[in-house]
């Protein structure tokens, strides 16, 4: 097997956009995810790729933040809600997810611009995503600044869970590939999930 070395300053070397798109891509397959918040001018929806599992007991997911040289809606209004919505990208609204990604004023709700509907459920005050197969009702917990680099690590813990009935296996496995959901290498590039195989609990041979 033939094999390229890339040394860091390699890297740094690289024309821009192929430097950010050759880092973006190197830790593989990532959820999207859609976030929704409500702030003082309306509600706010934009798709993110970082959100990493914290803990299961209790339930907690991060979620990547890049350092604040533009403004950042999402972040500001869970800021001053302390509450969000994680949404899973489906295959079936892939496009218009990406399209929230795309520059909007605050006062421009990316629910009504990219074609989503609005769904509140249980007095929950931040909307979920009507489209959706797999919702999750989150609350602020904490954020981390990385030094290296000035990113922010947001911690939410899930609260209420909603998904398609039949998406869960009775050991509570959520089957991705039955609710069709979408993967992502680096930030535009989507692929399909599928399952190649099931292992047992690895013990000691």
């Amino acid at each position: 097997m033939a094999f390229s070395r890339y040394t860091a300053k390699d890297v740094a070397e690289m024309e821009r956009f192929t430097r950010v798109t050759f880092g973006n891509t190197l830790s593989g397959m990532r959820s999207p995810f859609l976030v929704g918040t409500k702030g003082p001018l309306g509600t706010n929806l934009a798709i993110f790729n970082s959100i990493v599992h914290i803990g299961a007991n209790p339930m907690l997911l991060g979620m990547i933040f890049r350092p604040d040289t533009v403004e950042r809606h999402t972040l500001q209004n869970i800021h001053r809600s302390k509450i969000y919505t994680l949404n899973i990208v489906s295959q079936d609204i892939l496009g218009a997810a990406h399209m929230t990604s795309a520059n909007y004023p605050e006062n421009v709700s990316e629910f009504e611009a990219c074609g989503f509907n609005e769904k509140y459920r249980n007095d929950f005050e931040a909307p979920f995503v009507e489209e959706s197969p797999l919702q999750m009702a989150l609350e602020f917990r904490e954020e981390l600044i990385i030094s290296s680099n000035q990113t922010r690590l947001l911690i939410g813990e899930v609260l209420d869970i909603y998904v398609r009935e039949e998406a869960v296996s009775p050991r509570g496995e959520i089957l991705h590939e039955t609710l069709e959901s979408a993967v992502v290498s680096g930030l535009d590039a989507y692929y399909s999930v599928k399952k190649v195989a099931e292992m047992p609990y690895a013990r000691p041979q």
